[in-house]
């Protein structure tokens, strides 16, 4: 082969290898452009949003086939379980969260919900004569799911005079999708209730 072919080929290969490494780099800046990212955004560190009906709807069932279930100081099963125990099962059952089998730290999850806007799957904190602490979760409509000596799992209201009294603080662990429509407002207003000295913590 003379040197013209040579320089000739040489410019050919030179001109192909150009052309493959700009269409290269053209894609790769194709790829990286923002309208070609995945907009999809992904939440960490919450549960996700479910509506109101639906947990309580899921919560009534759950209560229905645990009712009568025996307390037992310690217990979560249904052959005996005490109420932290039952808000554990019911936040891995029916929430999908999972949350400690101690009253106390259970306070330490979620976020302080008013009196007047709870909803379904609110846990409930009080503070009776009886024991230091209890703990149920709301059903709505007054009336919350809880384990109590005695009684074993059982619904109670709210608006009873021991529970109003014993009443202490709401808190709310699930994602949910609120209307103004959702909220209770028959729920009372802790402010609006005769103080009690109640057992601390």
């Amino acid at each position: 082969m003379d040197v013209p072919s040579i320089i000739s080929t040489m410019r050919l290969y030179t001109t192909l290898i150009c052309v493959i490494c700009l269409t290269g780099c053209s894609q790769t800046q194709q790829l990286n452009t923002p309208s070609s990212r995945p907009t999809t955004l992904i939440a960490t560190n919450s549960a996700p949003a479910t509506s109101i009906a639906t947990v309580e709807s899921e919560l009534r069932t759950f209560a229905e086939t645990w009712k009568g279930v025996p307390h037992l100081d310690g217990g979560n099963s249904r052959s005996g379980i005490d109420a932290p125990g039952l808000v554990m099962v019911i936040a891995d059952q029916v929430l999908g969260l999972s949350l400690p089998h101690s009253t106390a730290r259970q306070l330490g999850f979620g976020e302080e919900i008013q009196r007047t806007a709870l909803v379904p799957g609110d846990i409930l904190f009080f503070r009776p004569t009886s024991m230091p602490r209890h703990v149920g979760v709301y059903l709505g409509s007054q009336e919350f799911l809880h384990a109590w000596p005695g009684e074993g799992v059982s619904i109670a209201r709210l608006d009873e005079s021991y529970w109003n009294g014993a009443y202490w603080i709401g808190r709310r662990v699930l994602g949910i999708q609120i209307s103004e429509t959702d909220i209770d407002t028959t729920s009372e207003d802790p402010q609006t209730r005769p103080s009690k000295r109640r057992v601390g913590w």
